[in-house]
């Protein structure tokens, strides 16, 4: 059996409404004569608040690649302590024993990788293997567990898995454009972290991975002088909606009892309601974009531990797509008890 334990989230301490996201919004682009036609987006975002590293007037200033890099490294190392002591109490686990570390990302840069930050923090064995997996977005939440339950069934120790988005260090705010207004409206900061190994409340039992051809312009980043630019193509929604149906009937699931979908936004969430006939679960998916935002990598483990919280229980497909364009796959049986 393998199955993911001590799943905990961590967030930075600015929690922003939606409301002053888009005054921070009209502060900055509000002298464009189409600012005004773009503006809805806020309120179709179907965000209401989420958490950001820094307090909003650092968003009103333009940021050069190196100032953005220590943000990132220190408030990613600030958050995924105290995640995986959360995580490491939960399970009662000796950091010694754990086999192996998955670190997964695609908001940031450091080398040496977070992941030998951690090592270095928490006392791990000296031949803990290390697996930092970077450029994956959103699918990230999926694929970072797919690529540490390979490792476990290799090692058969415990692997630690973290995920940290801090996508809000991204924003460019000299930029005007749909791309830059819809990242704002929708994108948060936040960590999870979780152990995979032989028990726990939640066991994984198949996963895949299916990444289209010629599909490589849909979303990704774009490199600036200043950092990180956003790409992600308005054709995103449709796209899932007519591709993802016959991905998902090559998955070796028979009966399932809801769905654990990344919350992209509120057009990739309509998406899912259309191809899994509005099942009830996808509102969990809809209520953690309200409350955090797009947390990239992060957002479909925040479903995942809602459920958990719930009490859900039966057969469930995780789902989340990211550049390449690549879709993750993962059925788990969720238990009942804590």
């Amino acid at each position: 059996m393998v199955s993911i334990n001590g799943l905990s989230s961590v967030f930075p301490d600015n929690k922003v409404f939606q409301h002053e996201i888009k005054d921070l919004g009209r502060k900055l682009f509000s002298s464009r004569s189409s600012f005004k036609k773009m503006e809805k987006v806020y309120d179709n975002s179907g965000v209401n608040k989420r958490y950001l590293t820094q307090e909003l007037d650092w968003y009103l200033s333009e940021h050069n690649w190196s100032e953005r890099n220590v943000l990132f490294k220190k408030n990613t190392i600030s958050l995924l302590k105290k995640s995986i002591l959360q995580t490491i109490e939960k399970t009662n686990t000796k950091p010694e024993k754990i086999g192996g570390i998955v670190f997964v990302n695609s908001t940031g840069i450091s080398t040496p990788t977070i992941d030998a930050e951690i090592f270095n923090l928490f006392g791990f064995n000296n031949q803990i293997l290390r697996l930092p997996i970077f450029g994956y977005g959103c699918a990230g939440g999926v694929l970072g567990l797919n690529r540490a339950v390979t490792i476990f069934k290799s090692l058969r120790k415990s692997v630690l898995v973290c995920n940290v988005e801090l996508c809000s260090l991204t924003f460019r705010p000299q930029i005007f454009s749909k791309e830059n207004i819809v990242s704002t409206a929708l994108f948060g900061d936040g960590c999870v972290s979780y152990l995979v190994e032989e028990e726990g409340n939640c066991e994984v039992l198949e996963s895949m991975e299916y990444t289209w051809k010629d599909t490589l312009s849909l979303m990704g980043w774009g490199v600036e002088n200043d950092g990180l630019s956003v790409i992600f193509d308005k054709v995103i929604p449709d796209f899932i909606s007519k591709e993802l149906p016959d991905v998902i009937k090559k998955f070796p699931v028979k009966k399932l009892d809801g769905y654990i979908l990344h919350s992209g936004g509120m057009r990739i969430i309509e998406a899912y309601k259309k191809i899994f006939n509005k099942d009830k679960t996808i509102m969990e998916s809809q209520n953690i974009l309200a409350n955090y935002g797009n947390v990239s990598s992060v957002s479909v483990l925040l479903v995942l531990l809602e459920m958990i919280k719930k009490k859900y229980c039966g057969n469930f497909m995780m789902c989340a797509l990211g550049p390449g364009f690549t879709a993750a796959l993962s059925k788990l049986k969720l238990n009942s008890h804590d």
